[in-house]
């Protein structure tokens, strides 16, 4: 049975994460890492400002605590890593490496838009990860935008089979996350990633068996870019969380799905 695997993700703990896990359960032929570039913001605000930096600061916090241990687990074997530089995802030394590779299946996270050159040449053969629910948010920060607009019950992970648009494949597999009371910002957001990988992990077994079911996306979800992920938007999450008012959803939301009086 063919099984060669190949991912394509980013440099961060996430990231990390996603390939720690996969390699556990899978023999990874190779990893490639692309650089990521974000916008670079700053608020001539500065409670804006000191928003921003509280966020990033509790994100290191939980990831270390949630995503770095994923490193002490032992892989079916060391992928090989090959690095993309920023802006060179499609280019022709990509696809070349790709095409020497002749993985029988891509799975990709957290990494800029696929062309169509590789989308050509791998037809049927490449899988998206996307920290969402794709019928409801789609592009980038979509485990941030939920909480953001108080939807809770859109924070979610999606696995799905790639195509021209912005996660817009048929599904293979598509859940919300579990919500408990002690939930906070960066936790809503980091079961979303958890919960994904575990769809990605049970999506690639059932895969290599031909077990997989394909459903299309009713309708598209509203499309965020990096861009809008902005310390003004992080700002009013921070009022969320130290108002009370996150906590104030949470219970609403766990009353609402019976799981408390």
């Amino acid at each position: 049975m063919k099984s060669k695997i190949v991912l394509i993700t980013g440099p961060d703990l996430n990231h990390q994460y996603f390939v720690n896990c996969l390699s556990r359960e899978f023999p990874v032929e190779c990893v490639f890492v692309e650089e990521v570039t974000y916008p670079d913001f700053t608020s001539p605000f500065k409670e804006h400002q000191e928003a921003w930096e509280w966020f990033f600061r509790r994100r290191r916090e939980y990831e270390e605590n949630h995503f770095a241990p994923s490193k002490l687990q032992a892989p079916k074997n060391l992928p090989k890593s090959i690095p993309i530089a920023s802006g060179q995802l499609n280019s022709t030394h990509t696809l070349k490496a790709l095409e020497a590779l002749q993985p029988d299946l891509i799975v990709l996270f957290g990494t800029s838009l696929v062309g169509q050159n590789i989308m050509n040449r791998f037809a049927n053969q490449i899988l998206n990860l996307h920290i969402g629910l794709s019928g409801k948010y789609r592009g980038s920060s979509c485990n941030f935008w939920p909480i953001y607009e108080g939807k809770l019950d859109c924070l979610g992970a999606t696995l799905l089979k790639i195509d021209a648009g912005i996660d817009t494949g048929e599904i293979l597999a598509q859940k919300t996350i579990e919500i408990e009371e002690n939930d906070t910002e960066q936790s809503l957001m980091g079961k979303s990633l958890i919960l994904g990988v575990d769809l990605t992990i049970q999506v690639v077994h059932k895969w290599f068996k031909d077990q997989c079911e394909v459903l299309p996306l009713e309708r598209k979800g509203k499309l965020f870019q990096k861009k809008d992920f902005t310390p003004e938007a992080v700002f009013k999450v921070r009022e969320m969380v130290e108002s009370g008012h996150l906590a104030s959803m949470i219970k609403t939301h766990l009353k609402h799905s019976g799981r408390t009086t």
